[in-house]
């Protein structure tokens, strides 16, 4: 089955209704606001150990974001609506859809996270938010399912490429946590100050 095709199958038809639309739009939109606000409390709450790993899944994030670009720019694929296919809900601009960045988030943040001692159990979810998101972006005709197909790979070089470099990675790492114990203790120290009578 060809991409066109097989986009056709899965793009909302006209006259969508309301809220078919607003929940599409909730996924292939905004779930992706819950990363770094999940993201963020995890490194509040985490020990050590699990914000080091915190710190390997987002630098699986960012390559895999950055192989995105690259593959775009060599391999620029149009989206549907710039050929005049199936339905358009979403607006988004003009840009090269292969592959989905959203998606490409999504999935290195899970294959990522299976790497890990403390964030394997979110890898199956993450990977299954990825696809429900997928499948939003090209039910309001802003993807081909290629698209979200093609984050796969793109994702797993991510967090492979991330998974690989740890060892390099591990001072620079070391500096970010001083850091941020350094920030923890000082504000620590200001709320115990507020608190004295």
């Amino acid at each position: 089955m060809d991409n066109t095709h097989l986009f056709e199958l899965l793009n909302a038809g006209p006259g969508l209704a309301p809220t078919k639309l607003l929940l599409a739009v909730l996924l292939a939109k905004w779930l992706i606001v819950a990363v770094p606000v999940v993201m963020a409390w995890a490194w509040v709450c985490g020990s050590l150990s699990a914000r080091a790993e915190l710190l390997e899944i987002l630098l699986a994030v960012l390559l895999a974001l950055a192989v995105a670009q690259i593959v775009a720019l060599v391999w620029p694929q149009p989206r549907p609506f710039t050929l005049h296919l199936g339905t358009q809900y979403l607006a988004h601009a003009d840009d090269p859809g292969l592959p989905s960045d959203h998606v490409t988030v999504f999935w290195s943040l899970a294959l990522s996270a299976l790497l890990t001692r403390r964030f394997a159990p979110w890898g199956f979810p993450l990977l299954a938010v990825g696809l429900t998101v997928g499948w939003s972006r090209v039910y309001l005709g802003v993807h081909f399912p290629y698209d979200i197909f093609a984050a796969l790979p793109v994702a797993l070089a991510g967090a492979l490429a991330a998974h690989g470099l740890r060892h390099r990675a591990a001072a620079g790492f070391t500096r970010l946590l001083d850091y941020d114990d350094r920030w923890r203790s000082a504000v620590g120290g200001w709320f115990r100050r507020l608190r004295r009578p």
